[in-house]
């Protein structure tokens, strides 16, 4: 009876029971909030996280590709090269077929000669060639280079019937890159077809969302593009680009490769012109299954993917009694040590931009080195002796938009024309703030910035500089300090500039700006 008397008393609990319209509504808001959180994190991630991740060159985005595409028109406006003359040439980088007084190379090549995704011409690896000679001491040699979008081996041989004669270079340099030995029959077919990068995008939902969220939107019409080439793959006799540049390295393409190899060398024998070529090894193809994978052990797989398309033409280049260079295990070595590129996780980080798998300014500096390495020991006779004298004076050899009439009014100064609309003529990334670029024809020390123009209303500058222990300027960007008035200067500790890119706003139609550059 105690133990009873001691048991605690339980009272059952009663449920409330909650209306159907309560319950409705709570779930209702939950998702609702779900929704929400949905929505801002899609946000977020098409307006911060993608944008941040293509600044640092982590991605491309369809920013880069549109600016990739304004980046090459700008470059065909400049550049006067065509297939009747395909030599690198403009307004700003004349260049006269007479060249007294001087020693004159010429390399040959493609669109890693055009400068394909390039800012300015100085990025490209014959313009470094001449830079780097340069800074060598060998002030009497000129660089000059021929080439066009797409052009292969037998393009460039044909071209040296008329290019000898007229030019009259003392050295030829061609520069191999892995598609060129693509070859076609008489009636212009490909002995091989190759499957085309670009597919239109057809999708009726991406092509909606992407006006809500148009970075996503660029992100998953690639990863549908890249599936859809994967699928077709599958359904298609032409070849996906890196099985293609393996395929004509077979059959009747490689066969009549080898008789190319063979008059070319022939012709440079008839000219009496020596000739060496070396190869240019890249990261892979922007937009291919390559470009996607895993970046471990990234630089290796380039070496692997570059030696097994060399392996094959060394051979036929040697046969054909002209010297092959091949740099392929030297990139893989240089560029795994090189500071900035181990410190970039990126698939991209050797492209000329996120948009573009071409050879960024590493690279391009490589190749100069190398083939300045070879000519020093090969072909010293091109070279003469070296030179104590100072280096050139400040001169502008480059700008975009290449129509702002860029004209040198004293030593160090320059008048030109700030372009009026500034949407179509300049370029926007990766500042993400329309801009004009300025290019210094060789690296120069500059103490002081001034610009001054009669309806300047404010300006702000942003520098490129030239990196001493590198041997090449980085894609880094300095900002100097947003200044209003008409005459505007800023002072900075004594650097070797590469480039200039300048935003200005006015408050008149007249745009003209006259830039100084103290030294």
């Amino acid at each position: 009876m105690l133990e009873a008397a001691e048991k605690e008393k339980t009272t059952p609990i009663a449920f409330r029971r909650l209306p159907p319209q309560t319950v409705a509504l709570t779930s209702l808001s939950y998702f609702a909030v779900s929704l929400a959180l949905i929505g801002f994190s899609l946000f977020a991630l098409d307006r911060w996280v993608i944008p941040a991740l293509e600044n640092s060159g982590q991605l491309e985005s369809f920013l880069w590709t549109d600016e990739n595409h304004r980046l090459n028109h700008f470059t065909y406006l400049k550049n006067d090269a065509r297939p009747n003359d395909p030599v690198w040439r403009s307004k700003y980088l004349p260049v006269n077929p007479e060249h007294a007084g001087k020693k004159r190379i010429l390399v040959l090549g493609d669109s890693f000669v055009w400068g394909d995704g390039s800012e300015n011409v100085n990025q490209l690896w014959w313009r470094q060639l001449e830079l780097e000679l340069a800074r060598r001491g060998y002030r009497q040699v000129e660089v000059i280079a021929a080439g066009l979008n797409g052009a292969s081996t037998r393009d460039q041989k044909d071209w040296l019937a008329a290019l000898l004669p007229k030019y009259k270079p003392d050295l030829v340099v061609m520069g191999y890159v892995t598609n060129d030995p693509e070859e076609r029959r008489q009636d212009g077919t490909a002995f091989v077809p190759m499957m085309s990068k670009e597919l239109p995008d057809d999708d009726p939902l991406l092509a909606g969302l992407s006006k809500v969220l148009p970075n996503l939107t660029g992100q998953l019409k690639q990863m549908r593009k890249l599936s859809r080439q994967a699928a077709l793959a599958n359904t298609t006799d032409k070849k996906e680009y890196a099985d293609w540049e393996l395929a004509i390295l077979e059959g009747d393409n490689f066969a009549q490769y080898k008789k190319t190899v063979a008059s070319l060398s022939e012709t440079l024998k008839a000219a009496d012109t020596p000739a060496f070529l070396i190869t240019l090894p890249a990261g892979f193809q922007n937009k291919t299954k390559e470009n996607v994978s895993n970046s471990s052990n990234f630089f290796e797989r380039v070496k692997d993917y570059n030696a097994e398309r060399y392996a094959k033409v060394k051979p036929v280049f040697q046969d054909a009694g002209l010297l092959f260079v091949d740099t392929n295990d030297a990139f893989a070595t240089a560029a795994s040590s090189d500071p900035l590129l181990k410190a970039n996780s990126s698939a991209l980080r050797l492209g000329i931009n996120p948009g573009n798998g071409h050879p960024g300014t590493f690279s391009t500096h490589f190749y100069a080195s190398s083939a300045a390495d070879v000519i020093e020991k090969k072909f010293p006779a091109v070279l003469g002796a070296k030179s104590t004298e100072a280096g050139p004076v400040i001169e502008i050899n480059d700008c975009v938009p290449p129509y702002m009439n860029v004209q040198k009014v004293s030593p160090n100064s320059f008048q030109f024309t700030y372009p009026p609309d500034a949407t179509d003529h300049t370029l926007f990334l990766p500042l993400r703030r329309r801009h004009v670029l300025l290019s210094l024809s060789s690296p120069s020390k500059v103490k002081k910035i001034e610009l001054t123009g009669p309806n300047l209303a404010a300006a702000q500058v942003y520098l490129n500089k030239f990196d001493e222990k590198l041997g090449y300027a980085p894609s880094a960007i300095e900002t100097l300090a947003l200044k209003k008035g008409s005459h505007l200067s800023w002072e900075i500790p004594a650097a070797s500039l590469s480039s200039i890119k300048l935003r200005a706003s006015f408050q008149g139609n007249n745009q003209l700006v006259n830039l100084k550059l103290s030294q």
